[in-house]
């Protein structure tokens, strides 16, 4: 996998300033491509502008400090890195915000969804879900006029979207799962494509908190999305579509016709739709 090649390619990455966001856009940079470190933190932000300033050069990357959640700025932020970059070819999902918003010790003592708190429950949709949705609309139209796209959105694992106590989290992620599949429809024909990367567990970010009572060594680290996303972010991945690749099942050092089989899946449980009920 070491001979992907992004030179020439444009990508915005929505929670860039940190954890699976920052990992993401610092191994783009590193396979050539330029990026826009899009996310609401002023001063994680600046930090990943210098880290990937280190790895490729003072151009390589500009600082998008946004809110996912209004449509001027997601469009704003398009505009700015097609003003800089020329194009933006590749967009990559990864801003949320998780059930510690709602709950500091969810995992100790489940959040029953009538208890959840009706302003921080709509603004982690805001960010999980419509974020993303918004930030997808302002991009799509350059990409399917240029006739190339990637559009890579951050999801989790079935058995996270359906955890006790996991709402709103686990429902959010449900829904742009199911919407990566609609767009991966609705962008046929057009040379962009739609598909989902997920880490594959519990991953070593500000997601978990640091009173959780985990062995963070133990947990999956960000790192891991790296090489999965920089292969769907290349020409190699032309024509993929519609579909769920799991990052830790990701063999870098297979080929990438094992890596693919390994890690890949369809999206959206197409399975779950062929399983109608019948009356007897």
């Amino acid at each position: 996998m070491t001979d992907i090649n992004l030179t020439g390619k444009v990508a915005i990455v929505a929670g860039g300033g940190g954890g699976m966001g920052r990992a993401i856009a610092l191994a783009l940079v590193e396979k050539g491509a330029k990026v826009a470190v899009f996310d609401v933190r002023q001063e994680n932000v600046d930090k990943v502008v210098d880290e990937a300033a280190a790895i490729g050069d003072s151009e390589c990357a500009i600082p998008l400090v946004r809110d996912i959640t209004q449509i001027d700025d997601c469009m704003s932020a398009v505009q700015e890195t097609i003003d800089a970059f020329n194009s933006a070819d590749i967009l990559v999902n990864a801003a949320g915000l998780g059930m510690a918003t709602l709950k500091d010790d969810y995992w100790n003592d489940n959040l029953k969804f009538w208890n959840a708190d009706i302003d921080r429950f709509n603004a982690l949709m805001n960010v999980n879900w419509n974020g993303a949705f918004l930030l997808a609309r302002s991009a799509a139209p350059h990409m399917v006029e240029k006739g190339w796209g990637r559009i890579v959105n951050v999801t989790t694992s079935l058995d996270t979207m359906t955890t006790r106590g996991y709402t709103p989290y686990g429902p959010s992620k449900a829904a742009l799962e199911a919407a990566t599949s609609v767009w991966s429809k609705d962008l046929e024909g057009t040379g962009v494509t739609a598909n989902v990367l997920v880490p594959g567990g519990p991953v070593n970010t500000d997601f978990i908190p640091e009173n959780a009572p985990f062995d963070r060594t133990k947990l999956t680290q960000p790192e891991v999305m790296q090489a999965p996303m920089c292969w769907l972010a290349s020409d190699l991945s032309d024509g993929v579509t519609n579909m769920r690749f799991v990052a830790r099942s990701w063999d870098p050092d297979a080929s990438l016709e094992d890596a693919i089989k390994e890690s890949g899946g369809p999206c959206a449980w197409p399975d779950a739709g062929k399983k109608a009920f019948k009356p007897t």
